[in-house]
């Protein structure tokens, strides 16, 4: 294991106003594979380990990740905690976008982002942010291929459905570097709470749109307010989420039996496990839900 800091190349003089180059790459060998079936966490966590410099295999990773071949779903803290096995540091937060992907590789690290894969299918997705230029951030993708840019707009509109949800991965010596990089986004009330501006200024432009209800709802449950965040799931719900959305996503189920919506959270799960029925998680929130009707 190579015990070694993520670099920088600066690939541009132009500097952008806030003093970070705009055209950066991350040095060490991003290690990309193409995944197997529903492999997209464990190849992301692998790319990011053999950044630094540090050797596993997909099945390696994979069943450390995941409870059985069928699970499809690995969480950002699931791949945190793995990721931190091997001495490394991560922030999970929300509310991502283009500029503060391109402060944080300038920093020297690289980003995990999540969201969907296409703007045509909902299925969730992980990419590793490595390298980018002024119009655009390229990402290592399991499915995609090792070298696939993203403009700043298309990125935008395939994060939204995860609230711009994202994993930053540094050794601990690059800490005050992160911290700088990403400002308030550090401090986890004050990221929380910008992802409640962002989806109100969504909800006010367009009154019927879900996913801003959601990432409202998250906003609101991840700040322990349970009450009004199961409102503004359920409003989500009832204006139509993406089909699959519920396989990666589950936050509603969580304030529903919280606030002892019970029927609620048992109908939900149980309408998203007949597509997806070895879920761990519906399966787990469907059980508590019954547990108390």
């Amino acid at each position: 294991m190579k015990n070694h800091v993520m670099g920088l190349i600066v690939c541009s003089s132009v500097l952008l106003s806030s003093a970070f180059a705009q055209n950066v790459r991350l040095t060490g060998n991003l290690g990309h594979e193409y995944q197997r079936m529903n492999n997209c966490g464990p190849v992301t966590a692998k790319m990011v380990l053999s950044l630094e410099g540090i050797r596993v295999t997909q099945p390696q990773a994979a069943a450390a990740l995941k409870e059985n071949n069928l699970d499809r779903n690995v969480s950002v803290n699931e791949v945190a905690r793995y990721l931190e096995r091997f001495g490394l540091q991560t922030v999970h937060r929300w509310a991502g976008n283009p500029a503060l992907i391109r402060k944080l590789l300038a920093a020297g690290v690289p980003v995990i982002v999540r969201q969907q894969m296409k703007l045509t299918d909902d299925i969730g997705h992980y990419r590793v942010a490595y390298a980018s230029d002024s119009s655009g951030i390229t990402f290592g993708d399991s499915y995609l291929g090792p070298s696939v840019r993203l403009l700043d707009n298309t990125l935008e509109r395939l994060w939204k459905a995860y609230g711009g949800e994202f994993l930053v991965v540094y050794r601990p010596r690059q800490q005050a570097a992160v911290k700088k990089a990403m400002g308030d986004d550090w401090n986890p009330y004050l990221n929380l709470a910008k992802l409640e501006r962002i989806s109100r200024a969504q909800i006010v432009l367009s009154p019927n749109d879900a996913l801003a209800y959601w990432s409202l709802g998250r906003s609101r449950l991840l700040r322990g307010s349970a009450k009004t965040a199961a409102a503004a799931f359920l409003k989500a719900d009832q204006l139509g989420l993406p089909a699959k959305h519920y396989w990666y996503q589950q936050e509603a189920l969580t304030a529903w039996n919280r606030v002892g919506w019970y029927k609620l959270a048992a109908r939900v799960a149980a309408r998203n496990l007949r597509a997806y029925p070895n879920s761990v998680e519906l399966l787990a929130a469907n059980r508590v839900a019954r547990a108390r009707l």
